[in-house]
């Protein structure tokens, strides 16, 4: 069964918080992956690209990769964009559309809740110039641990805003933190997405169910040896299960989590899958 890496970054810059070292790495960084990526022959495609491949029942090619950059932040712009297009490698770019044009208040609890977001001009050029732009929430809850009418509505209402926004269709969804339950994947269908990213930190494949896609967390202390072992020795899972028991204790805890913050209302506990 041949694997596809689906990368996720969050942030690119020189710029951050003590706290927040891990989710961000260095344009120098971002393009020594690419190039260790690029000499070993892998070209990239975006998720929704991969969804409709899938969808026809046409195979992805050898050596097929994806880049997916969570949240919408600015820095995208600045100092990714310019690396990824000098490689030419495609990107995939969620934004949690209720914070565009503003900052991610939801990093506070790691010193960056300042951090600037793209706003709907910013979005639109990015368009323009090939990159991908998918959904990831409106607010940037852990959605599987909502109500379904408010988790219907973080998907279908980031959506909407995207393609009013943009003017065009919104296919590919990423589940903010990675989260996402079994109902949660059936609301994302439901809402007229192709496909939706999680994390697991797995490697995808040609068979895995198109609302749990697997991705691979890459942070600032993976180096380009390692991304490639983390792509090609055996190492990684591939498209492991989309629901385990153990996943669904950690979701009953946050759910517990979430509505004692409800009753008792304090700052957001830092603690996910991802950072994004």
């Amino acid at each position: 069964m041949q694997s596809i890496p689906i990368l996720v970054y969050h942030s690119v810059g020189r710029d951050y918080a003590p706290a927040y070292r891990r989710w961000i790495v260095t344009e120098r960084e971002l393009d020594a992956h690419l190039r260790a990526l690029s000499q070993r022959g892998y070209r990239s495609i975006t998720v929704a690209d991969l969804a409709l491949l899938r969808s026809r029942g046409q195979l992805v090619p050898p050596r097929t990769c994806l880049i997916t950059f969570d949240d919408g932040l600015r820095d995208f712009s600045e100092a990714a964009l310019p690396v990824l297009a000098a490689r030419k490698f495609a990107a995939t770019l969620y934004v949690a559309t209720g914070f565009v044009g503003k900052t991610a208040r939801w990093l506070s609890d790691l010193g960056e809740g300042n951090r600037p977001m793209l706003d709907w001009g910013a979005l639109r050029d990015l368009q323009r110039a090939g990159v991908e732009i998918g959904a990831h929430s409106v607010s940037h809850p852990e959605l599987d641990t909502l109500s379904r009418a408010k988790a219907t509505a973080e998907l279908r209402d980031s959506k909407k805003a995207l393609e009013d926004g943009l003017g065009a269709p919104v296919t590919t969804f990423a589940y903010p933190h990675g989260y996402a339950s079994s109902e949660t994947r059936r609301i994302a269908q439901e809402a007229g997405y192709l496909a939706a990213c999680r994390v697991r930190h797995a490697l995808s494949s040609q068979t895995e169910d198109l609302f749990a896609l697997s991705r691979i967390v890459v942070t600032s202390e993976v180096t380009p040896d390692a991304l490639l072992d983390l792509i090609e020795m055996p190492q990684l899972p591939v498209a492991p299960p989309v629901d385990r028991l153990i996943g669904t204790g950690w979701r009953a805890a946050r759910r517990m989590r979430a509505l004692h913050r409800s009753v008792f209302p304090r700052r957001q506990v830092a603690g996910s899958e991802s950072g994004g």
